[in-house]
């Protein structure tokens, strides 16, 4: 959201990308890539304590990546992992159905054991995705797919390594990135810098839909004027069960969550 509010704000000249994150999800790290590429906008890098795995990702987007000395980066590697609980599952009398639609559709099933085929299958399908990573390395950084290969098979490099082998361009925190960002796109220096995502102001937390009065409000029209029971009190339970207001501190409520949702679906 924040990087699609971004794009939209022709004052933003130049975005400057703090990555702090040892790697995670693939479906994650592909997302905050491809909203990157779209931006329109040049990005420097600025990496933290560790940039790694999908945290490498997504900087591969940047013209410049900026990385401290002891900066835990690289790790371009990718792993696969099948689950099998067939056994578990005979053990305890447990069966499912599936109909796959192919020889190899139900691989990822925890219920179903892993066979040569499904194994090669998995293995090829890890090796793709490895493939690709290493080829976004290799566009990202002016380098061959076997120069990425010399420095990938998922080894972790500390900032000043990955900057020898040619996975960073300079030292520096993130004073030092938004220094190259002002010095390279903007015709002064005297230019404001803005952090984002953006501190919420006190009205915003009172008065948003993230707010207990917002969830509670947005709750009781749904029991008013409800379109279809049965959709209301499933969107319902959706919007009790984010409960997003509860992750700050400085939030005290003094009826739970339950003892809510029961008086508002009794009107009281």
């Amino acid at each position: 959201e924040a990087l699609r509010k971004i794009r939209a704000d022709n004052a933003v000249k130049c975005l400057v990308l703090r990555v702090n994150s040892p790697g995670g999800s693939v479906t994650s790290s592909e997302a905050i890539l491809e909203e990157l590429k779209i931006l329109e906008k040049p990005i420097i890098c600025s990496m933290s304590n560790a940039a790694a795995s999908g945290g490498y990702y997504i900087a591969t987007s940047c013209e410049k990546i900026f990385a401290n000395p002891t900066t835990s980066t690289g790790s371009i590697g990718v792993f696969g992992v099948k689950f099998d609980a067939s056994k578990w599952a005979k053990d305890y009398g447990i069966r499912t159905d599936y109909y796959p639609h192919g020889s190899h559709a139900a691989s990822l099933n925890p219920f179903v054991p892993l066979t040569p085929g499904s194994k090669e299958n998995i293995s090829r399908m890890t090796v793709g995705f490895y493939d690709y990573f290493k080829s976004i390395v290799a566009t990202s950084r002016s380098m061959s797919v076997d120069e990425v290969e010399q420095v990938a098979q998922g080894r972790v490099w500390t900032g000043e390594q990955a900057k020898e082998v040619g996975l960073v361009d300079r030292l520096g925190g993130l004073d030092s990135a938004i220094s190259f960002a002002k010095s390279s796109h903007t015709k002064s220096e005297s230019v404001d810098v803005e952090y984002w995502p953006r501190k919420r102001g006190f009205w915003d937390l009172i008065s948003g839909k993230e707010s207990f009065a917002g969830i509670i409000s947005e709750a009781a029209s749904l029991v008013k004027n409800p379109s279809n029971e049965n959709d209301s009190i499933v969107h319902l339970f959706n919007e009790m069960s984010e409960l997003k207001f509860a992750e700050r501190p400085h939030f005290m409520l003094t009826i739970d969550e339950k003892t809510a949702l029961d008086l508002i679906l009794r009107g009281e």
